[in-house]
């Protein structure tokens, strides 16, 4: 028998059955007809804040808010950072702009493979910036706003790109993170909307938290001039009598604009006017098969500008390429901007024409190439680099003079480098009493040097050797060889020597050799700082590139000139220039001298003995 929970249940699926086919037709007929017609919905540019906003956004959605935080109290740590979001469309979109430099209504597209470089990058930096990479985001919007990285300058893109990175710092300034927002901003100039977004955003701040950010910043560094204007009356914790200064100096432009120093509360910008910005030159290789090397002397100079952020220099880079012709062309560009001294190029052949050209418009130019044997540098151009002549006269004062060996032969590679140093130790240790009693050139692609070393004969107590570390590795047992029976010699060398393949094998035949270098302390605390910036370590250009900068800026920084040239009399102070790996000084003769020690293999490890008195002095 049936149970009643089965007899009751029976007449209600029957029902249901039956209600199924009109709920399906009632459905059908709601979605063709009853449903009210969505609005379209329009995007259009805020004129104000350049951001794309919904005009009409559908009922019941929403309104997107700018909302502005309160930045966190001096010392407490935030754990990640919330900022206004991006307002970003549904679809990429490319805004094509109108002349004014605005997008123009109704002018985007939905291709994303339209889209602009510039809309390209300011994703990716909000990337970069979601992922914690600050350093990394803030180079890439400055590169957006500054508008020299980029094709167009657009100022909605560039503005845009300024409000970002100044948003970012502003909210999560710190001492540790205050000199990568200095390096990404040290080529930068604001534009007159780019100033006024400043100050309204600094006008948003809170006393306390403008105090803190003004104690983060260089005296004269891109942000010190705004954070010193008068604090607006709105502030929470504004006083008439505790303003910062009595007037609003003008935000400073490039790197930095000499300022007046923190401490000194009756420098304000109507008692201290501010220097005009420096040009500085760079002529190097940004194309061809050397490009990487133009870009790594290129970070080494934007290094200097970083160590100098309160110098107001501005870098102006071109392109010398590889041959006089290009080198002409570069050097035309750099003397178009107007600037103040050039620094390069790096190549022989593109050396004289520059010099020729920067001579004749009457601009100092540093190059960062050895000046060859004989030849003449008019004024107003100088020689960085590392003059091999200087080390071999040091290296024949040594021999002869400090350690009294009067008999000495050369073996040198046949070369121009090689001739070189090899007629300049020789000229200096005559000079000075010694005698050179034979010299030899081998191949520079020779393995077995016995040919050249059976010529020099036996007669000599020193063998002066300019020659790579792995060259002289080689000569080394060979020389040893030969004089089998005869008094051990001393090996005599150059900063080439200065590397670790050097003792790789063979190391006990060099026991007691001597070459000269600059100071390994100073060498490798530039190593470590250079490495911490790029990543990577700096070759011997970089170094020269670096030193370029840098002399400019302490020049700057010593010597403040409101107005007139650098002169080549300024460049040849005798107190010198601090380089990366010590004083740097230039003769009037337009050479460079730098500080070197002298080094000596004992134990089997290379020693730095002592440092050579009177190096920043030899002719």
């Amino acid at each position: 028998m049936p149970s009643a929970a089965i007899l009751y249940s029976a007449p209600q699926a029957n029902k249901r059955r039956l209600l199924w086919p009109l709920l399906l037709l009632s459905t059908l007929l709601w979605g063709c007809g009853g449903q009210k017609p969505l609005a379209p919905v329009t995007q259009q540019a805020d004129p104000s804040s350049g951001r794309v906003v919904i005009t009409n956004p559908p009922p019941g959605t929403v309104p997107i808010r700018n909302m502005t935080q309160s930045p966190p109290p001096p010392g407490s740590t935030v754990s990640r950072p919330i900022l206004p979001p991006v307002q970003i469309a549904p679809e990429p979109v490319q805004v094509t702009p109108s002349a004014t430099g605005k997008p123009a209504p109704g002018a985007a597209t939905a291709s994303a493979k339209a889209a602009s470089p510039e809309e390209r990058a300011l994703q990716e930096a909000e990337n970069l910036y979601s992922q914690a990479k600050l350093p990394e985001a803030w180079q890439l919007w400055a590169a957006i706003a500054n508008g020299t990285e980029f094709p167009s300058a657009i100022p909605f893109y560039t503005d845009k790109a300024w409000q970002r990175l100044l948003e970012s710092y502003l909210f999560q300034a710190s001492a540790d993170n205050t000199p990568h927002f200095l390096h990404a901003v040290a080529e930068f100039e604001p534009t007159a909307s780019q100033h006024r977004i400043l100050q309204d955003m600094l006008a948003q701040q809170p006393r306390e938290r403008l105090k803190y950010l003004l104690s983060l910043q260089p005296a004269n560094s891109l942000l010190a001039a705004a954070l010193r204007a008068p604090i607006p009356e709105h502030s929470p914790s504004s006083k008439p009598e505790e303003s910062m200064t009595a007037t609003a100096p003008a935000l400073a432009l490039s790197t930095a604009i000499t300022q007046p120093a923190l401490s000194a509360p009756a420098a304000t910008s109507a008692t201290m006017p501010a220097a005009p910005a420096r040009k500085v030159g760079l002529l190097l290789p940004m194309s061809g098969k050397w490009s990487s090397m133009g870009e790594h002397l290129r970070r080494a100079a934007k290094k200097a500008l970083a160590d100098y952020p309160t110098t107001p220099i501005q870098l102006q880079i071109a392109d010398s390429g590889e041959t006089a012709e290009s080198s002409k062309k570069g050097i035309q560009e750099l003397l178009n901007q107007q600037v103040d001294v050039i620094i390069g190029p790096v190549f022989y052949a593109t050396v004289q024409p520059a010099i020729e050209m920067a001579s004749a418009a009457q601009i100092p130019i540093v190059t960062l190439n050895p000046q060859r044997e004989g030849d003449s540098l008019p004024k107003g151009a100088f020689s960085n680099a590392f003059q091999p002549e200087q080390q071999a006269k040091i290296m024949a004062k040594h021999a002869v003079v400090d350690k009294k060996l009067t008999r000495i032969a050369i073996l040198a590679p046949e070369s121009e480098y090689g001739r070189g140093v090899a007629k300049t130790f020789t000229d200096e240790a005559h000079a000075l009493g010694g005698a050179i009693v034979r010299s030899a050139y081998f191949a520079q692609d020779a393995n077995d040097f016995s040919p050249w070393l059976k010529a020099l004969g036996t007669q000599y107590d020193a063998l002066f050797l300019p020659a790579s570390a792995k060259q002289v590795r080689l000569i080394a047992p060979q020389a040893a060889a030969f004089r089998t029976g005869n008094q051990k010699i001393t090996l005599l060398g150059t900063s080439l020597w200065n590397s670790p393949e050097l003792l790789a094998e063979g190391g006990e035949y060099l026991e007691g050799a001597l070459f000269c270098d600059v100071d390994n302390q100073a060498k490798e605390q530039f190593r470590q700082s250079f490495r911490q910036t790029w990543e990577e370590d700096p070759s011997a250009l970089a170094i020269l590139a670096y030193d370029g900068v840098a002399m400019i800026a302490q020049l700057l920084q010593d010597q403040p000139m409101q107005s007139g040239k650098i002169t080549p009399s300024a460049l040849t102070r005798p107190g010198g220039f601090r380089g990366a790996n010590g004083t740097l000084r230039f003769l009037e003769n337009g050479l460079s001298r730098r500080p070197y020690s002298i080094f000596q293999i004992e134990g089997g490890q290379i020693r730095q003995q002592q440092a050579v008195r009177d190096a920043l002095a030899i002719p």
